[in-house]
């Protein structure tokens, strides 16, 4: 299995630095062909309590959940895009640390753009957001 590059350094065992949420990341097929994306590496999802926590909960309008935080499944990430099933990967890279959703979102679309993605033929991806799409971009 192809390993997460990071500033030329391999990741396979904890993220790369104390406090990331999520990463953007390039993955290279070995057709030369690229694709940029985002990768959370943690999720939070609502846990309902249990029997014995619900006894304690006195008041009806009290939360009956708890926010539990867990890790992705990161390190074997291999992109979702519909472009790139049945290509090989040859490299995967991250290419920039994000501490929370709003800048993962943000530094993917600062990526995306600065590649010029749309327009390039070098690089799989064929929308930014869902909103701007490839053949109505004109480069």
């Amino acid at each position: 299995m192809v390993e997460w590059i990071y500033k030329g350094k391999v990741i396979t065992d904890k993220p790369p630095k104390e406090g990331t949420w999520g990463f953007v990341y390039m993955i290279t097929y070995t057709n030369n062909k690229k694709y940029i994306g985002k990768k959370q590496m943690w999720s939070v999802t609502k846990k309902p309590f249990g029997k014995k926590m619900l006894a304690t909960v006195t008041d009806q309008r009290a939360k009956k959940y708890e926010m539990v935080t867990k890790e992705n499944a990161w390190r074997r990430y291999v992109g979702s895009s519909k472009d790139t099933k049945g290509l090989t990967i040859l490299k995967k890279e991250i290419l920039e640390l994000c501490s929370d959703k709003i800048n993962l979102t943000y530094c993917e679309i600062k990526h995306l753009v600065k590649n010029d993605v749309l327009t390039n033929d070098e690089y799989l991806n064929s929308n930014i957001l869902g909103k701007f799409y490839f053949p109505k971009i004109k480069g």
